[in-house]
């Protein structure tokens, strides 16, 4: 299969969210741009391309490169999605400017819990507007025929693989999770080719990631990775990218924004696994439901039925007396 360029991800409507998030991935010249566009949307959104070229201190071409690194197929296109940026910034979208502002420390515990409930909400929606339709079936089909599928992530990331290894095991599929590289290198043959691995990264740029990635390409395993970072070294190695969209705001509540778009992504992958056989996914589904239902109240044993019966025989007893 081949690899998905970052080129190809569909462009999310949190323009300026998705500007911010990729600033570690920008040239130099693309990053003159991505400043000047977050510090002044509004008039950045007014100009033809070799003005914000000019204001910018670049040439046309970086333009170019940046709306396509962006997502969009030129400047013409970007520069649409940016005045439709502007223009719910300046109207109805109080949500869009809370966010843009961060939590700050003169927030209050109602303000905290709004801001962070939006980035979370603004995550799910924005990353299912992102998630290509294409790439998407492509993954599907790709764990339709895979006997084994793997999946492997770092920190958070890693409670979302061992969540998708869980859904996969209920659904029938062999799967399993690894959460830190060592695990992962020293089990690498378990998977052969037409086997696939899932590898989950917000960034796509942690070294452990990129290599744990590398190292089951290079037998034939192949490589789906989930992603919000459009140009990072894992989604060039990939061969198959889906990506997610959740900004990062003021201390870290983007890392629960991340993983609420990453699992938005996960179920639906399997749901639509779970669609290409019915009748096999029920199945696995009632089994797995009838084996934890002995499980789902405390059990007593015979020696606490004996330990009760003698208590209520003693308790009768005093009271006869």
């Amino acid at each position: 299969m081949k690899s998905l360029s970052s080129a190809q991800a569909t462009p999310a409507s949190d323009l300026l969210g998705e500007i911010r998030n990729s600033l570690d991935s920008f040239h130099a010249s693309e990053l003159l741009i991505a400043h000047a566009v977050i510090d002044d949307p509004a008039s950045c959104a007014k100009m033809n391309i070799s003005q914000i070229a000019a204001h910018c201190d670049t040439s046309v071409s970086s333009v170019v490169r940046f709306s396509k690194a962006i997502g969009y197929k030129g400047y013409p296109e970007f520069r649409m999605a940016l005045v439709g940026e502007v223009s719910r910034l300046n109207t109805f979208d109080t949500t869009m400017r809370d966010l843009d502002g961060g939590i700050t420390m003169e927030d209050g515990p109602a303000d905290v819990i709004r801001k962070i409930a939006a980035a979370d909400a603004l995550a799910i929606a924005t990353t299912a507007e992102r998630l290509n339709p294409e790439i998407f079936t492509r993954v599907v089909d790709a764990w339709e025929k895979a006997p084994t599928i793997a999946t492997f992530g770092l920190a958070s990331s890693g409670y979302v693989a061992m969540d998708l290894a869980l859904k996969l095991n209920r659904l029938g599929r062999a799967s399993v999770a690894w959460r830190d590289a060592h695990t992962a290198l020293t089990s690498i043959s378990l998977l052969k080719k037409g086997d696939v691995l899932v590898a989950i990264s917000h960034s796509g740029t942690t070294l452990d990631v990129v290599d744990v990635m590398n190292e089951f390409k290079a037998r034939g395993v192949t490589v789906i990775l989930i992603t919000n970072g459009l140009r990072s070294p894992a989604a060039s190695i990939a061969n198959l990218v889906l990506f997610t969209s959740a900004r990062e705001t003021t201390f870290r509540s983007g890392a629960t924004a991340s993983r609420i778009a990453q699992l938005t992504v996960v179920d639906c992958l399997c749901v639509a696994l779970a669609q290409r056989s019915w009748s096999g996914t029920k199945s696995a589904l009632e089994e797995s439901r009838a084996a934890i239902s002995s499980r789902s109240g405390k059990k007593v044993s015979d020696s606490e039925k004996g330990q009760s019966s003698t208590k209520s025989r003693t308790s009768l007893k005093q009271g006869e007396k």
